[in-house]
């Protein structure tokens, strides 16, 4: 059974090393973890896009700002995203009205507005809740 948190920053702001998905490695290493941003190549796009199809459960977490209106070559993985079947949680942080919107206009997708200092806790809920 395989677990995925993949992480994607679309920020105008680029970081090489992001402390969530460090935690989220050392403190869950069962999990395949994987961190996207604008600048990601479309060999990792692909990958992100076969994990989230390939696992049975998984977390992605959208770092997202108003600033950043486009979603780029990230749009064909958010388009997965929306074809939520319930083993796929949205956690997103940050102003987005569009990604925001988007979202709310589509029931079937379980996601929660969040932050990094409360993101692990509902991570840990969303994948190991009885269900």
């Amino acid at each position: 059974m395989m677990e995925a948190f993949l992480y994607l920053d679309l920020t105008a702001a680029v970081a090489y090393r992001k402390a969530l998905p460090e935690q989220v490695q050392q403190q869950l290493p069962a999990l395949a973890v994987l961190d996207i941003d604008a600048t990601s190549g479309e060999l990792v796009l692909h990958y992100a896009l076969r994990l989230l199809r390939e696992s049975e459960k998984a977390v992605v977490y959208i770092k997202a700002d108003a600033a950043v209106t486009g979603f780029g070559a990230m749009l064909p993985l958010l388009e997965e995203l929306f074809q939520s079947q319930g083993n796929r949680m949205i956690l997103l942080e940050g102003e987005h009205p569009r990604l925001l919107r988007m979202l709310q206009a589509r029931p079937q997708v379980r996601f929660a507005q969040t932050d990094e200092e409360n993101a692990l806790g509902e991570v840990r809920l969303f994948l190991y809740k009885k269900a």
